[in-house]
């Protein structure tokens, strides 16, 4: 979810800021102070299925023991790696609210991690009568308030366990539908305790045909290899948005692609078995043709529409052919939804960009990060319980339009949304920062969900450049599906090295120590201090491991302790640089791109390594 100006609103008096166009955007608050209690032990079964792991829970858990308390089966996924299974806590046979029990369970039928989100029910005595929601005061203002009173409404009973007062309570989780929206709203008998935005999903299907469109790839100014100029540079230049009007500069970054249309009774339309292009809150209509040529330039609506329609179903098809299949329901995309500069996710397939300062749709940024909160709540269906597990999210798009773009091209690579943001509009964000968990990174503009973000999509990204787009992708997409509602970035980082036991047997374990540990996400391992034979062609006698990066280079001895040195020359054997002590990232500033030579010594030994300079 990307939202430029953060109208929150406190909820529980709701003070609410509507944004005209938009459902109004309520402060994503943590529902609870406390986070998942993570459990990494290995627990074999006698079999990998629910009834199995339910046993297992049960007879675990101090929680589950109490005769009031019970668990329901809600989840379960299986992916490359394994099966996940979630479960929630039952009291007196009424679902208790964020109380949440996902088991991971890899092959062999072994459980490789736990999140736990029960409550201790022996002291609960909740007044259990019930009560009418319609009545309550804070309910109907509610409707009020967010426009809702004409919402289709859908009921169901539910415990919440009321942190600022202690107890629990009998409440109503209310499922409001109108107008294309939907909201969750969790009402006690007299007030509201949590809401939050959802949706459903219907799959559709439609017959294939092959057409062609005019797509920017991922965006003009990656493929220009320049950056955003204007009011916000301070210079004048082709480069900039000119309230989305044609310039030949922009419209020359325009590339001819193939993809997969629906073909019925002579029409063309942007349609296909996983995405639907909708007018979900739009008058303007997703464009057809008679022809099998979606040609558009910028200024056009129909340019937006090949955009949104075109990048996801291409990243959807590269996840699919990595044996993921969160991608494989269906999403209805909305390429401009409104006029606001701003784009979100509704759970679970509804997808709305702005048309606001630079249009969303334009920056396969913006289109690939949004459909990745779809992914993501595909493969979990776990929702986002604190601002922590939001960053992970918000950290999960991020990387994942970032590695999308850098498969096209790798310029400008850590510039997040390259062409929507960095310019007059708003700041885009990084995926680069340096900041070590648990620090809060000093980026403009970053809290709530978007507070940690950067550090894990920073994180992510040094692993892609370490072990390649296949490889981190697999990973990422892997650890999704085993994301509980509430748990922090040290633990989504011990489920990516999980996922590596899971899919490759443990091969990169000591590069995901490394990488995460770098970011204060995970500590070190004792048998990691010299790589072992078969990662990433680094054998054990190797004397050092050198990593390059785009815009810079690592060097580690094998050998705790060893004094480094390292020269840095160009193509053609002249010396640019040499460095001492090396530690860390060396980040040589002021050169050309090329292809550059690094010598590097330490202890008698020597070796040469080839790095390429592309900025």
């Amino acid at each position: 979810m990307i939202f430029r100006n953060l109208l929150f609103g406190a909820l529980l008096t709701l003070s609410v800021n509507v944004l005209a166009g938009q459902p109004p955007q309520s402060q994503v608050r943590d529902f609870k102070s406390t986070t998942s209690r993570s459990d990494f032990g290995r627990y074999q079964l006698e079999r990998n299925d629910a009834a199995a792991v339910s046993a297992f829970l049960i007879n675990k858990m101090d929680n589950l023991r109490n005769k009031n308390a019970g668990i329901l089966l809600k989840y379960t996924k299986n992916s490359p790696g394994g099966s996940h299974y979630t479960f929630t806590q039952t009291y007196q046979g009424v679902p208790v609210f964020s109380s949440d029990i996902m088991v991971n369970v890899d092959r062999s039928g072994s459980i490789y991690s736990l999140f736990d989100d029960s409550y201790d029910v022996a002291a609960w005595m909740p007044d259990m009568t019930d009560f009418s929601y319609e009545s309550v005061t804070a309910f109907q203002v509610y409707l009020t308030t967010y426009d809702m009173k004409d919402a289709a409404i859908t009921a169901k009973k539910m415990i919440a366990y009321d942190e600022s007062s202690s107890s629990p309570l009998l409440c109503y989780q209310l499922e409001l539908r109108q107008g294309g929206r939907l909201r969750y709203v969790l009402v006690s008998r007299d007030r509201i305790i949590y809401e939050r935005d959802g949706a459903t999903y219907k799959p559709a299907a439609a017959p294939d045909s092959l057409v062609t469109g005019m797509v920017f790839r991922p965006d003009p100014l990656t493929t220009a290899h320049t950056v955003y100029y204007g009011p916000y540079m301070g210079h004048d230049s082709a480069y900039q948005n000119y309230n989305d009007a044609d310039t030949p500069q922009l419209n020359l970054q325009r590339v001819a692609v193939p993809f997969i249309a629906n073909y019925q009774a002579g029409t063309f339309y942007l349609q296909n078995k996983y995405v639907q292009l909708q007018a979900l809150s739009s008058p303007v209509a997703p464009v057809t043709s008679v022809t099998p040529s979606f040609n558009y330039t910028r200024s056009q609506n129909g340019f937006l529409d090949v955009m949104v329609y075109y990048h996801i179903n291409a990243i959807r098809q590269h996840i699919h052919d990595l044996g993921f299949d969160m991608g494989d329901t269906l999403v209805t995309p909305d390429a401009h939804a409104f006029a606001a500069d701003n784009s979100y996710f509704v759970q679970p397939q509804n997808i709305y960009y702005g048309t606001g300062g630079v249009p969303d749709a334009q920056d396969a940024d913006v289109i690939v990060h949004e459909y990745t909160h779809f992914l993501s709540w595909n493969a979990n269906q776990s929702n986002t319980g604190s601002s922590q597990r939001g960053s992970i999210d918000e950290g999960l798009a991020d990387y994942n339009a970032t590695s999308y773009s850098c498969s096209i091209d790798t310029f400008g690579w850590y510039r997040m949304f390259s062409w929507d943001g960095h310019n007059e509009y708003w700041n885009g964000r990084w995926v680069n920062d340096p900041t070590v968990y648990p620090a809060i990174p000093s980026a403009a503009g970053l809290s709530g969900i978007y507070k940690y973000s950067v550090i894990w999509s920073s994180a992510l990204m040094q692993l892609f450049f370490d072990l390649g787009r296949s490889t981190t992708d697999s990973l990422v997409y892997e650890t999704m599906y085993g994301l509980a509602a509430n748990i922090t970035l040290p633990d989504a980082a011990h489920q990516l090295i999980m996922a590596d036991s899971a899919l490759y047997g443990g091969q990169y374990h000591c590069i995901i120590v490394r990488d995460m540990r770098d970011h204060g996400l995970a500590s070190d391992s004792t048998y990691c201090g010299i790589y072992p034979a078969g990662i990433r062609g680094i054998q054990q006698e190797e004397p050092f491991r050198f990593t390059g990066y785009p815009d810079r280079f690592r060097i580690e001895a094998a050998q705790r302790g060893a004094d480094i040195s390292a020269t840095l020359y160009d193509i053609a054997g002249q010396r640019i640089a040499t460095y001492t002590h090396v530690t860390g990232d060396i980040r040589p500033e002021g050169l050309p791109d090329g292809i550059y030579v690094v010598a590097v010594s330490a202890s008698g030994q020597a070796k040469a390594y080839k790095w390429p300079l592309v900025r």
